[in-house]
């Protein structure tokens, strides 16, 4: 038999993964605790990556554990964790395998056993453990209770910390040394000191769905104040709390979810600038929480806008949209966005004109100002266009019970006007709430030719295409599924 635990570090890794040890597997088992902590890891991480066979009595005999424990170890599931060691120097990060669901805790580092057995009381059951290197200290603890207690980790996020049996978070030493090694390898540290227990961390980063608060305004001076605002009204359970750990494990700040727009000049330039911003923003949160957010969406903003947010928005997902109305937020709740998109018979909410002239349709939503109306119409008579005119049964503002009626019988009336003739553009002209823009922009998508047009005193200037917003989406989207 070879002494494997005399060859080269180096050279037994390549030996290893090239196969050329294949047939002396358990011979080296046999030699295990011979072997470096760096050869243990490479060992460990080959058998299980690759599904190799093991004798079952060889692992029970070289960790001293019973039958079921062995089986386990071998026959279970990884996980590779970092922990950033620090010494005198910069240190390193040190990987360790890591396996559920023994009974015992089985590891490499038998100096560290009083500390993984309080990570066992813990988890209330055993793991394996095996380390690529020695090192001393209780910040190890936390990083390998993450990655046996938590499903779903963020591949940059590294942790450092001691814990108790109840899962309870205490501070450790280096923890600057430690932000400069994570960042070093393009990593964020999560740190104790804003950590109180395992269970809090669990129940984040293992949650279903993440409620965001998310608030477009052009306020340019007091957004702080609608901001908080807005979230003093939002209906999201310990808002603040939700904040804090967006920021602490998704590095998702309070400032990526306000989004402040001024008073957008009428240049294409600028407001694709911002429907860029926009979209952007929307993506990455998307990325970062794995597609499991729900959002809550507020507009201080003109309708234009939010017909170009909801058609970048785009989403099957569910969210909800905050209208300010008589000194209060009223929450809209669309739960299943087809419902917006069915087409129906019967208009209970909507009166409606529509005269066929030519190949091009505007479509003038006349739910709040006349004046804006008739300017609207006065353009589609200079041009010639074919127009629908929208408003609402009744006069006065829109009750807030109907505004999600309203955005679905309009997208609806759309779609029927669209299968009577083929419009080669579409021209949109809003006089109506946010909401019940952005709920249509959603409905309406982002695939058929158009524009949108702002009101600018004392006319509607054009100031998107629809053709500029599905770049904007295709654009984006291609650069987060390179990175991917």
């Amino acid at each position: 038999m070879w002494n494997f635990y005399k060859i080269n570090d180096k050279h037994f890794k390549e030996f290893l993964w090239n196969g050329k040890l294949d047939e002396n597997l358990d011979d080296i088992l046999l030699q295990f605790h011979r072997l470096s902590p760096a050869k243990q890891f490479e060992f460990m991480h080959y058998v299980k990556e690759k599904e190799k066979y093991l004798s079952i009595e060889i692992l029970q005999k070289v960790f001293n554990v019973d039958y079921n424990d062995a089986k386990s170890f071998l026959t279970n599931s990884y996980r590779i964790v970092n922990i950033p060691a620090v010494d005198e120097n910069e240190g390193k990060l040190v990987r360790a395998i890591l396996i559920k669901g023994l009974s015992s805790v089985i590891t490499n580092m038998e100096h560290l056993r009083s500390s993984l057995e309080t990570i066992r009381e813990f988890l209330r059951e055993g793991f394996g453990a095996i380390f690529e290197e020695k090192f001393l200290g209780e910040s190890f603890m936390l990083p390998v209770a993450v990655g046996l207690y938590i499903e779903r980790i963020p591949e940059n996020l590294v942790f450092t910390g001691k814990i108790n049996k109840e899962g309870n978070i205490y501070d450790v030493d280096e923890i600057q040394k430690k932000i400069k090694l994570a960042q070093k390898h393009n990593l964020r540290l999560v740190t104790p000191i804003h950590l109180s227990n395992l269970k809090e961390v669990k129940n984040w980063l293992d949650a279903q769905k993440y409620d965001l608060p998310f608030y477009i305004t052009k306020t340019l001076d007091n957004y702080k104040g609608e901001f908080k605002s807005f979230l003093s009204s939002v209906q999201i359970e310990n808002v603040e709390d939700v904040l804090k750990m967006l920021k602490i494990f998704n590095d998702i700040k309070e400032e990526d979810l306000l989004l402040i727009t001024g008073r957008i000049k009428p240049e294409k330039e600028e407001w694709e600038r911002y429907a860029k911003e926009f979209f952007k923003r929307i993506k990455r949160i998307e990325e970062v929480l794995e597609g499991r957010e729900l959002m809550h969406f507020a507009i201080n903003g003109s309708a234009a806008f939010s017909l170009a947010c909801g058609m970048l928005f785009g989403s099957q997902k569910p969210f909800y949209f905050y209208h300010y109305q008589n000194g209060r937020y009223h929450t809209l709740k669309v739960e299943n966005v087809r419902y917006l998109k069915e087409r129906i018979r019967n208009y209970s909410c909507i009166d409606y004109i529509y005269e066929e002239n030519s190949d091009k349709l505007a479509i003038i939503l006349a739910m709040a100002s006349h004046e804006a109306e008739a300017d609207a119409k006065a353009f589609t008579q200079e041009t010639g266009m074919s127009y629908l005119i929208v408003r609402h049964k009744k006069a006065g503002n829109i009750p807030v019970e109907e505004m999600i009626e309203v955005a679905r019988e309009t997208a609806s009336l759309i779609q029927d006007i669209r299968r009577e003739r083929s419009f080669k553009e579409f021209h949109f002209f809003l006089s109506c709430p946010v909401s019940i823009a952005f709920m249509l922009g959603v409905a309406f998508g982002y695939y058929s030719p158009g524009y949108i047009y702002n009101y600018e005193k004392p006319k509607y200037v054009n100031v998107l295409s629809i053709e500029s917003i599905r770049e904007i989406r295709e654009e984006e989207s291609s650069e987060i599924y390179s990175k991917a």
